[in-house]
């Protein structure tokens, strides 16, 4: 099976349950929402000096300054991909 087959049937993580449930099933809003979580996502990162960008609608992509670069499917995957790629921990509520 290649790789592009495994990221069709993901589950709607909580922090995006709204977005598939009905309410605002709309694609134009639900790429409005996940680029504000990802803008803020950013914010957070900006110490880090890693950067996060949408990545087919369906995955984060994590880049750091050194090209270091991870994917992530949901908001609990970023964190440990966040310090695999800075080699530091991190911490989102501190």
């Amino acid at each position: 099976m290649c790789g592009l087959c495994g990221m069709f049937g993901e589950e709607a993580h909580w922090a995006t349950r709204l977005e598939s449930s009905g309410q605002s099933s709309d694609s134009v809003r639900r790429r409005q929402l996940r680029a504000r979580r990802i803008a803020i996502i950013n914010r957070l990162l900006e110490s880090h000096h890693i950067k996060v960008s949408d990545w087919q609608g369906v995955q984060y992509q994590l880049c750091g300054a050194t090209g270091k670069t991870a994917l992530a499917e949901n908001l609990s995957q970023i964190w440990p991909a966040v310090e695999s790629i800075s080699d530091r921990p991190f911490d989102p509520l501190s």
